[in-house]
């Protein structure tokens, strides 16, 4: 009988390696949070800015441009307008999409327009105030395409997050292989020649020699519980009405006394034949 296999250690080293992924994760994007913020500033992502009163010709990058403004942008009437060949030509288009969005827990930005630019162009930006004392603050570009690649090659960030999809994926990990092997602890395992090899302690009771299990046995090995082993024997029934085949030992033949072995007659249990005789007359 063999011996059960002992629990790997890894799957609970995976859990603790897991955890521990996920809180250096957690605690670096905590320390990191301010730099982390500054990514939606446009103060500080912006590549391009235009102001009231001034001739604003701009270099545009191709991409998705965001334009925000601080503060409110009721009293802004602005156009965007390519310049080719020196001349003012057709309006930028407004139609795409990026997932940069101005947040900032101090300040509050206005989204005014996103602009369109396939190619690298000269662009033009007329900015008209509703109010005389309003539209003081600067209008703020920002590339929505450029940021992303910016926020997906920092090297805090990649190794922020990577540190918790990491330890998402181990602690789970682990803990299954846990759980499989504490399933394991009580099964039944059989070799070729059917021996009986469990870690359960009712293995003390079965019979060294048992060769083969019936189902019943097994469905109470499984179950827990100890099953009925019965003695081997060759007494089998015959299959004939008036005959009976089953082998019959025959009862040991009584010995009479001589110098080898005690005698086992007495005056009240003398023998049935003449021995008695044949032995004095000796």
């Amino acid at each position: 009988m063999q011996p059960a296999p002992e629990p790997s250690p890894w799957p609970k080293r995976l859990m603790i390696a897991g955890l521990v992924l996920i809180f250096v994760g957690v605690a670096t994007f905590s320390l990191m949070m301010d730099d982390f913020g500054e990514y939606y500033d446009p103060r500080e992502t912006s590549e391009q800015s235009a102001e009231l009163g001034e001739v604003n010709t701009l270099t545009l990058g191709s991409g998705c441009w965001v334009v925000h403004v601080e503060g409110d942008d009721s009293d802004y009437i602005v156009t965007y307008k390519y310049i080719e060949d020196g001349e003012v030509g057709a309006k930028v288009s407004d139609d795409c999409r990026t997932d940069f969005s101005a947040e900032h827990p101090d300040v509050d930005f206005s989204k005014l327009t996103t602009l369109d630019i396939k190619d690298s162009s000269e662009v033009l930006v007329e900015i008209e105030c509703k109010s005389d004392d309003g539209c003081n603050n600067p209008l703020l570009f920002t590339n929505g395409d450029s940021w992303l690649l910016e926020i997906a090659s920092d090297g805090g960030f990649l190794a922020t997050m990577g540190a918790c999809c990491m330890g998402a994926v181990l602690f789970p990990l682990g803990w299954l292989l846990v759980a499989i092997n504490k399933g394991r602890g009580g099964k039944v395992y059989l070799t070729q020649d059917q021996n009986i090899i469990s870690t359960d302690p009712l293995e003390q009771e079965m019979k060294p020699n048992q060769e083969m299990l019936t189902t019943d046995q097994l469905y109470k090995l499984v179950r827990g519980e100890v099953p009925d082993f019965e003695e081997d024997s060759n007494n089998v029934p015959s299959p004939f009405a008036n005959v009976d085949t089953r082998v019959t030992k025959s009862a040991p033949a009584k010995v009479g006394g001589s110098i080898n072995r005690a005698s086992t007659f007495t005056p009240e249990n003398p023998p049935s034949d003449d021995s008695w005789k044949n032995w004095d007359e000796s």
